[in-house]
């Protein structure tokens, strides 16, 4: 068995930045020495204008600084920053890597939806019991969604990435607050639209057998939510079940609050209660698209599949 490597990585996503330290190998993390999460907002005003703002890279410069810092302190053998849905939709993005690099000094890889989804597989799965495969993961991001089917923790048959997320899509369609009937509806009919495609390939491999997980922190959100959790705990959340029943009540008593009245709710984040709606909305969409009545969630994802990846292959492999 390898040896157990020191690493970083730090997950540039479209509503937030989060950094991972862990002693790892290719198979399990052994420790994680240390980890956090802010939330930037780099997709902000993403879907409107077609490029990432100046105050958007402003946030993002400043925490991705400060984990400069902590990484450093930690001294890995191998650390990589990793951009996702945001980053490779931006039209300014050469501009937005070059002020990363120039200001907080970080190069930061973009990867390709396929990818991140091939990666967020496999540390969705992390220390799941692989005899509940075949394994359904669906990973609700900022900027883009998730699918991938496969046999087994290690192995997957089928990734998609739909460029559809939290933070796009309450931009590009609730201009209420909170959203009317008439946006809930319309919001509905787009995201059968651009899942169809997705479900449809992935139907013959949707067994009845077939173990559904959500990460990400919508997915982890709306489990906090349910559970009336005052303190996020990842230990009470990872490899915990949420029924499309338990969903739907939190849609129903959420959909008709402003977001700053959601925030007072147990288990929300601030900076996400205006996006946890179109997190509940597209969590209720996919179990309806793919017919399971709920799913297993993951307290892991993207960052631990970087940090599993990392540890067995190098900064030159992810995949």
């Amino acid at each position: 068995m390898s040896q157990p490597r020191r690493v970083a990585v730090v997950d540039v996503g479209t509503n937030s930045v989060r950094l991972v330290v862990a002693q790892a190998t290719g198979r399990r993390i052994e420790s994680v020495l240390f980890q956090d999460g802010r939330i930037t907002r780099l997709g902000e005003g993403l879907a409107e204008h077609g490029q990432i703002s100046r105050a958007a890279v402003d946030r993002t410069v400043a925490v991705l600084s400060e984990y400069a810092g902590r990484i450093r302190s930690y001294a890995p053998d191998r650390i990589l920053h990793v951009g996702t849905s945001a980053l490779r939709q931006a039209a300014n993005r050469s501009d937005v890597l070059a002020r990363f690099e120039r200001e907080a000094g970080v190069s930061v890889r973009v990867i390709s939806g396929e990818d991140e989804a091939a990666l967020t597989y496999r540390g969705a799965l992390l220390d799941l019991n692989e005899a509940q495969g075949p394994f359904l993961v669906i990973d609700i991001g900022g900027g883009s969604s998730e699918l991938i089917v496969g046999e087994t923790v290690r192995k997957f048959w089928k990734a998609f990435s739909v460029e559809v997320g939290v933070v796009t899509l309450t931009e590009g369609w609730f201009r209420n607050d909170p959203p009317s009937e008439q946006e809930i509806q319309q919001v509905r009919r787009y995201l059968e639209e651009r899942f169809r495609e997705v479900v449809t390939v992935l139907s013959p491999y949707l067994t009845a057998g077939v173990t559904p997980v959500g990460t990400a922190g919508s997915v982890t959100t709306i489990l906090a939510m349910v559970r009336r959790m005052a303190r996020y705990d990842p230990a009470l959340v990872h490899g915990q079940g949420l029924s499309r029943l338990d969903v739907e009540r939190l849609f129903t008593e959420i959909r008709s609050m402003r977001s700053k009245d959601r925030l007072l709710l147990p288990g929300v984040e601030r900076g996400r209660e205006d996006i946890i709606l179109s997190g509940a909305l597209i969590l209720l969409s996919l179990l309806d698209f793919v017919r399971q009545a709920g799913l297993v969630v993951s307290a892991y994802g993207l960052r631990e599949g970087i940090v599993l990846d990392l540890a067995e292959n190098g900064s030159e492999s992810l995949l």
